[in-house]
């Protein structure tokens, strides 16, 4: 292949930083470039090797196909070719509705154009780009090099925008546009025929790095794209910083395995816009409160329907801070919205935040006295009352993990505020992909109105995992001197994290993140070794292990579109063409591999990491045994209820996590009299000879 650039990219690194974070200025002011203090990059033209261009311009103005989808009604089936300078031809990228047999190629050109000597008649239909996948281009008598033809095997959407074309989009990120959006899957039938309310940018360090630029695509009603449930608003992920583009799909699909209660869905196509194939895209589900997405109180509907005003209308203001742009400890910032609905206890939509990007990135949020800046994703616009009620609620469950005890000074253990296995699960998809953004952004959690749901907080949707897997170098240093280091396999990263802003903020802020911390936690470690080895282990072993690994196989099945995309993005060939990192390949096929492999070595070191805790057991803990005498008997079913009762009237009688493991025996997160009848059970069935163990006489009842 052709090489016209050689690519120098220089990574500069400090020990407290991620990719996201910055310092502040001499004002202790925060800059708005979250990146650029962090990473270095240097694209270097290396004139001296680059080869002439002999087919770039061409007496051709304009040459394109259209009929790609003859089954379609639709004036937006169209693409034109497209120019590569890394190959010095021409491409042509078909979708896999078009019939190469019955394509209509229209031209404007300087004389007649052939292809392999075959006149070509501009506005007619021609089977001749079935019968070769590569075209000699003629114009009169002058040579115009090669026309090369890919046809991809996955679903495709057509774009026309209202500008003709997203280049200004892509060079401008707060721009938004409109138009109209075809969809078809791949037996082309129709998922969506109508208007596109809002096309906008995506992300933060994947749009500014990205060439193949991500978007946020709002649709005016509600629709069903690709079984995947009505909603309004979809993302088109282009996975440019991630070679394989299948480390959002394996952890999101990793994360369903697990358990985790709501997980995004997500449908690879081919993109095309205004005649330009854009390359592979992954169409996927916005993270947000909605029936078919996180499903959970709409507490922003609600709000709505007693206010005059739209929401976003009435005044921001923020309480702690000089102004709501500002990062501050115990601050908070919310909308004066005059009517609240009687039930404030949820639902809520939370997502941790970037302390140099909470203050012009987040409508309604807080930070907690410990530094973590929290972005109130719904409802968006929140009233005084609201952040108020969830800030009070964090701060408390806060306040309890990071207590000696595990318990707050009103009596409460975090795990009266906290689903602890959606905690667990939450930090093992971190760990296991070494993701960057952590505990920075995209780390979401939720709670549900206090009337339909169990009144704690959730862990999850997972999000954003472009810069995971050892794409991305990022070194850590916690409070206590413990490093890691995103690109080594071979140790813990995500507990390791601070929260975000530690040190960075110019104020003291607490050293390790919520994650960390409750892995610190008497059992908390204990509990995510057992989720690990129970809900991670068999994922992990089908899809990256073995002679034909799941991954693999899902690689293959969109290998012509993922080939199509590169030919347009050259993605591949080696590490001088990637963005961060080294995870590009020779090819698709290969940077998948590396990905696969990256993946397989991570779970084998965590596997012999934590195989020595998960068979001790939690600290020596077995089910039912709370006292530690290897026996199951009714004082420890005494021991559960007075503990149970304890926790109900908000007393002090505490139980360590060890002790709360052992008295939760039907594992459904609750401390109550239930337990205690299990074992009270047990007991009279072994005085009366009976021979099961406790756990055997368990697993039997149920």
């Amino acid at each position: 292949m052709r090489k016209l650039m050689k690519r120098t990219t220089v990574i500069i690194l400090s020990l407290f930083m991620s990719s996201h974070l910055i310092v502040p200025n001499a004002k202790n002011e925060m800059t708005e470039d979250p990146v650029q203090s962090s990473i270095v990059l240097a694209d270097e033209i290396d004139e001296s090797t680059a080869e002439p261009l002999k087919y770039k311009e061409i007496p051709v103005e304009k040459f394109r196909i259209e009929n790609l989808s003859p089954e379609i009604e639709t004036s937006m089936d169209y693409t034109d070719w497209w120019y590569s300078e890394w190959d010095d031809c021409r491409y042509l990228f078909l979708p896999i509705t078009a019939d190469r047999d019955q394509l209509i190629i229209t031209y404007t050109a300087e004389d007649s154009l052939y292809l392999n000597e075959t006149l070509i008649t501009s506005g007619e239909m021609t089977s001749l780009l079935g019968t070769a996948d590569e075209f000699l281009i003629t114009v009169g008598d002058t040579e115009c090099g090669t026309l090369k033809i890919m046809q991809s095997n996955l679903g495709c959407i057509y774009l026309s925008t209202k500008s003709g074309g997203l280049d200004a989009l892509d060079n401008e990120n707060n721009l938004e546009e409109t138009g109209s959006a075809l969809m078809l899957n791949a037996d082309g039938g129709t998922e969506y025929d109508g208007e596109i309310e809002k096309l906008t940018s995506h992300g933060n360090s994947s749009w500014k790095y990205s060439k193949k630029k991500p978007y946020n695509l709002k649709l005016p009603e509600k629709a069903d794209l690709y079984d995947m449930g009505k909603a309004k608003k979809w993302v088109l992920l282009s996975n440019y910083l991630d070679h394989s583009m299948l480390r959002n799909k394996f952890t999101i699909e990793m994360s369903r395995d697990a358990g985790m209660e709501y997980v995004m869905d997500s449908v690879f196509v081919d993109l095309y816009a205004d005649g330009s194939y854009r390359g592979t895209y992954q169409l996927i589900e916005r993270v947000q409160i909605q029936k078919k997405r996180v499903n959970i109180h709409d507490l922003e509907e609600e709000t709505e329907k007693i206010n005059d005003r739209d929401l976003k209308e009435y005044p921001q203001k923020v309480v702690g801070a000089e102004s709501a742009d500002k990062y501050m400890e115990n601050s908070y910032k919310y909308y004066d919205i005059p009517n609240n609905p009687a039930d404030l206890t949820g639902g809520y939509l939370l997502e941790l935040q970037q302390w140099n990007r909470y203050g012009h990135k987040v409508k309604s949020g807080f930070i907690t006295s410990r530094g973590q800046a929290i972005s109130i994703d719904g409802p968006e616009y929140a009233s005084k009352e609201q952040v108020e009620y969830i800030r009070s609620f964090v701060q408390d469950m806060e306040d309890a993990l990071y207590s000696d005890t595990g318990y707050n000074d009103k009596g409460k253990h975090y795990s009266d505020y906290i689903d602890v296995d959606s905690l667990a699960t939450a930090y093992l998809v971190q760990e296991i992909s070494m993701n960057v953004d952590a505990v920075n952004s995209s780390f979401f959690f939720w709670k549900d109105s206090d009337l339909t749901g169990d009144g704690k907080l959730h862990f999850g949707p997972s999000w954003d995992f472009d810069l995971s897997y050892g794409v991305f170098n990022s070194v850590f240093v916690s409070a206590d001197g413990t490093k890691a280091s995103s690109l080594k396999y071979n140790n813990l990263y995500a507990a390791i994290l601070p929260i975000n802003g530690y040190k960075e903020s110019g104020r003291p802020t607490e050293g390790v993140s919520w994650i960390g911390q409750f892995n610190k936690q008497p059992g908390g470690a204990e509990r995510v070794v057992k989720i690990y080895f129970e809900r991670f282990e068999p994922f992990l072993t089908k899809w990256a292990r073995g002679e034909d690994p799941y991954l693999m196989q899902v690689a293959k099945d969109m290998l012509p579109s993922a080939e199509m995309s590169n030919a347009r993005w050259h993605t591949y060939g080696g590490r001088e063409y990637c963005v961060f990192g080294s995870s590009s390949g020779t090819d698709f096929l290969d940077s998948v591999d590396i990905f696969r492999n990256y993946a397989e070595k991570r779970a084998d070191w965590l596997r012999g990491y934590w195989e020595p805790l998960y068979a001790a057991g939690t600290f020596g803990y077995e089910v039912g045994d709370l006292d530690k005498d290897e026996s199951v008997n009714a004082v420890d079913a005494a021991d559960i209820l007075i503990a149970a009762a304890a926790a109900g009237s908000g007393s002090n009688s505490r139980l360590s996590d060890g002790q709360r493991y052992a008295a939760d025996v039907n594992d459904d997160g609750e401390l109550n009299a239930l337990d205690a009848a299990l074992i009270l059970q047990y007991a009279a069935y072994a005085g009366s000879g009976g021979e099961l163990t406790f756990i055997e006489y368990l697993a039997q009842k149920v």
